[in-house]
């Protein structure tokens, strides 16, 4: 699986999106067992299949409380993984992966991380597809907190001031598929736990379409689209709600036909950095 995963990332477009400085700190941690959930499909099948995975993670900094508003300082996040897919014949060759930690992780390292890579033909005598849905979602939130970092550029610290500013995020990577046939593999993480202050939010989601060249036909043939938002609003850098920015990106890519190739990668980090 890691050997086709690297060669679907070759052909795949960058969609980077870094943000700005006083984003998405992240919950260090919850007062409950840090579960790690590991699970792993391999299937061949000639005929039918269904399948259905879902996954939310949702942790708070302070722990539950009344009424709608967070506590300064706090910071709330929630993930939700989604995956549906289901063939009414035809041949179907998966490998599929689920990695849950719902521990505090460092750079590099997520809450969720999904890789799934499907190989289907039709059977022609009843015009067979496999349609198929994957998203990720996270959300991000916090209010405004006291800046106890030690910042020893004079400039970075003059930016960040002695408060961090409150912030609003939503990030989402999705696609849908139904082909006749065809190879397709995405790739979904997201880190919404870290370990401190410095670990900032990501969210990683990567889509590739190519032929089964197995199957001696030169192309993929169906329909594909791919979904990417991200919308962030931001706080002063003060002990107040006032709002500094808002900003917003949406990306949306449909394809149908012949597919020869077709490659979508969207990238989102947000954190505190202050050296």
């Amino acid at each position: 699986m890691n050997h086709k995963i690297t060669f679907l990332v070759s052909i795949c477009l960058s969609f980077i999106l870094i943000s700005a400085v006083t984003a998405d700190i992240l919950p260090n941690g919850t007062n409950t067992t840090n579960r790690q959930i590991p699970s792993e499909t391999y299937l061949e099948v000639i005929g039918s299949m269904s399948s259905h995975q879902t996954y939310q993670l949702e942790t708070t900094s302070h722990g539950a409380h009344e009424g709608g508003f967070l506590y300064d300082g706090e910071r709330v996040s929630s993930v939700v993984y989604k995956n549906d897919m289901t063939t009414n014949g035809g041949y179907l060759a998966q490998s599929k992966g689920l990695k849950i930690d719902e521990g505090p992780q460092q750079k590099g390292a997520f809450n969720v991380d999904s890789k799934i890579v499907s190989t289907y033909l039709t059977d022609p005598e009843i015009g067979s597809k496999m349609s198929s849905s994957d998203s990720l979602e996270m959300y991000t939130s916090g209010n405004y907190s006291q800046n106890n970092l030690s910042v020893r550029n004079p400039l970075v610290a003059e930016i960040i001031g002695d408060y961090v500013g409150g912030f609003n995020s939503y990030y989402k990577g999705a696609s849908a598929t139904d082909m006749t046939t065809g190879q397709i593999a995405t790739m979904a993480r997201a880190r919404s736990v870290g370990t401190d202050n410095t670990i900032p939010a990501e969210l990683r989601y990567l889509i590739g379409i190519h032929p089964d060249m197995s199957s001696g036909i030169p192309y993929a043939a169906g329909s594909a689209s791919t979904e990417f938002v991200m919308t962030n609003e931001e706080g002063a850098p003060t002990n107040s709600t006032n709002l500094s920015s808002t900003k917003q990106v949406k990306d949306k890519t449909t394809v149908d036909g012949q597919i020869f190739t077709f490659g979508k990668s969207f990238t989102v980090t947000s954190g505190l950095s202050p050296t």
